[in-house]
């Protein structure tokens, strides 16, 4: 196992869930990170992948939404390559609150209240106009070792700058490469046990990195196993394929919506930082939001928006040739011509 992803593994395995192989016991709901059996994992996240309508795997983008898999609560919140926040003002007069914000490079640094105590006065003034704008749901895939200017103006009094970028450091440029890197293998475990190419690539990404609940990690390496088994290479480029697909020079992965990677849901827009990289969203958070959610407001962002908040991840198609004939994969035989385009299994007898 890298040892870069190693935090997230090890994350994993503090937190028991209801496996009663393990001995830790979650019973005060304080377990932040599922922990189901691989295949049950893989499983669901195989069942995300596929949906009709918010397909995983395109020609010329690998896609999930910022919304994290049930399980991932608390403080581990911002497991797919995508943090969430939130800004409010509960008066006209009172100062900006961030909330949910995380600290640090992991959950062990905790994140900003996630709370707001609203007074009674606050209180009426919102009721009174509950349409009124008072906040902001924040969205963002900027990578958190990605270092570059902004030019955006405040939000709500609250500068935007580099605190807007996402802090876990499995949510960086430099984790997304090695995760390329890594799931580039035309021979993943158990894989001549498997004719399903996705459960296959889920259970690579299960042996490397023990992120098989994420729906962002299942996706990439099930497809990065593709291109390998398929016997694709980059060309036309002295670039390597992790660092077109992540690269150092971008701030990190473009948010869209199910219908249009350069579009947003409903009463949501880009915080353009100056280089249009679309990797900033902030969503309207109006004053019956801010009391409805004053308990948790980062999670009533998250169930209101983050589902409909898409990351999208560039598949350099351009740059990539693939030749079946020269892999010794014993799944090289069922390459299509977009092998990263993964498609779920005939039914049997079909």
């Amino acid at each position: 196992m890298r040892p870069i992803l190693l935090l997230v593994a090890v994350l994993a395995g503090a937190c028991s869930g209801n496996d009663p192989a393990d001995d830790v016991d979650c019973s005060d709901g304080m377990c932040d990170l599922p922990a189901d059996p691989v295949e049950l994992s893989c499983t669901r996240r195989r069942t995300d992948a596929f949906n009709e309508n918010r397909l995983s795997f395109n020609e010329g983008f690998l896609r999930w939404s910022c919304n994290d898999v049930q399980g991932v609560t608390l403080d581990d919140r911002g497991q797919e390559y995508c943090e969430y926040f939130a800004i409010a003002k509960p008066a006209d007069d009172a100062a900006p609150l961030v909330l949910g914000k995380n600290k640090g490079e992991d959950s062990s640094y905790g994140s900003t209240p996630g709370a707001v105590t609203l007074t009674a006065e606050q209180i009426t003034g919102l009721e009174a106009d509950p349409t009124k704008v008072v906040g902001q749901c924040i969205f963002t895939s900027w990578n958190s070792d990605i270092t570059m200017p902004v030019t955006a103006a405040p939000i709500l009094g609250v500068p935007v700058d580099e605190t807007f970028r996402m802090t876990f450091f499995v949510n960086s440029a430099e984790a997304a490469q090695l995760l390329v890197t890594d799931c580039f293998t035309s021979y993943a475990p158990g894989g001549g046990r498997r004719d399903d190419d996705f459960m296959r690539g889920c259970m690579l990404d299960a042996d490397i990195n023990e992120t098989e609940y994420r729906k962002s990690d299942t996706t990439i390496c099930s497809s990065m196993m593709r291109l390998s088994e398929c016997g694709c290479t980059t060309t036309g480029t002295t670039t390597r394929l992790e660092e077109l697909i992540s690269p150092n020079d971008k701030r990190g992965f473009r948010l869209g919506t199910w219908s249009n990677m350069n579009a947003l849901p409903p009463s949501c827009h880009y915080v353009e930082l100056g280089d249009q990289s679309n990797t900033v969203v902030a969503c309207d958070l109006n004053a019956s939001d801010l009391v409805a959610g004053a308990a948790d407001v980062r999670a009533y962002c998250q169930d209101k928006y983050a589902d409909n908040v898409v990351v999208h991840v560039p598949v350099p198609t351009a740059n990539v040739t693939c030749d079946p004939a020269k892999s010794t994969s014993q799944f090289a035989s069922t390459c299509s011509a977009t092998p990263w385009v993964l498609t779920p299994p005939a039914p049997s007898g079909s």
